[in-house]
Order: C-alpha cells, then structure tokens, then sequence
C-alpha cells in the first residue's frame, strides 16, 4: 500500500467517523430532550438530561462545522466575486483560505488552553471534566485548518 493509499483510506475512516458521530449525538441530544420532556410532564425532571443534551449541542455544532467545511456548504455571499475575473476570483478565495487559517490557529491555540485550564472543573450534575467540552474547540479548529490547508495546496497545485 503506498502512502497516498494510507491517506486515502485514513481520510475515508475519519469522515465516517466523524459523520457517524455527528448522527450519533445529535441522535442522543434529540432523545435526551424528548425525556426530559416527558420526565418533567409525568414524572420527576431529569436534572442531568439538560446539561448532557448542551454539551451534546455544542459538540454537533462543532461537528456540523467540520462537515459544512468538508463539503463547502457554508452561507455565502458572492456578488463581488462572480462578478469579478478568474484571477480575482482566485485572489479572493486565498485571502478567504489564509484567514481560516489564521482563526483556526487563534482557536487551536486557546482552545488548547481551554481545555488545560478545565482539566480539573467538574460539569454541574455529571461529574466529568469542562475539558472534554471544550476539547470541541481544538477538535473542529483542527480538522478544519486541516481542510483547508488541503484546499490551498490543491489550488496552488492547479
């Protein structure tokens, strides 16, 4: 197997991984919502069930922007750049790719130091560490400067 094949199927791996766990999580935040609903209505309130289903939304949300990375299907507006010429166009979309850039270091940067300084606060009723929350951050500035640091090489290369 060549190296470019073990990238390719690395990339295949963490794709399904990270689609699977995006489904996966939003699932269980969708279930954990609906108990506390029905708990609250018919019996005793799940006092847990609200902070799991929050940090649930806030690691899909994360997860969700990798994947609109990934597939480039973030809201844009394009007007100046349709408009403008194929060299523009490519300006414009390396000044777009060098400023994520920048915000995804910022992030991994103090998404790091988030998740040093919580290692040790425990979540309110769950008992686990803030860190895992916040290892969101990292996580998402990551993968997604790795993206697109892919993107740039590929249109450098073009």
């Amino acid at each position: 197997m060549t190296g470019v094949a073990v990238v390719a199927a690395f990339a295949r791996w963490a794709d399904t991984v990270l689609k699977g766990s995006a489904v996966l999580l939003f699932i269980t935040m969708v279930g954990l919502v609906l108990a506390q609903v029905l708990a609250r209505k018919f019996f005793e309130p799940l006092v847990w069930s609200e902070e799991l289903a929050r940090y649930l939304f806030i690691w899909v949300a994360f997860l969700g922007w990798i994947i609109a990375t990934q597939r480039g299907s973030h809201v844009a507006i394009t007007q100046f750049s349709d408009s403008a010429g194929p060299g523009m166009r490519r300006a414009l979309r390396l000044f777009g790719d060098v400023a994520t850039l920048v915000l995804m270091a910022w992030l991994l940067r103090y998404g790091l130091q988030l998740v040093w300084n919580n290692r040790d606060v425990d979540t309110v009723t769950l008992y686990f560490s803030y860190a895992l929350v916040y290892a969101a951050v990292p996580l998402a500035a990551a993968a997604i400067g790795g993206l697109t640091l892919t993107r740039v090489v590929r249109e450098w290369r073009a």
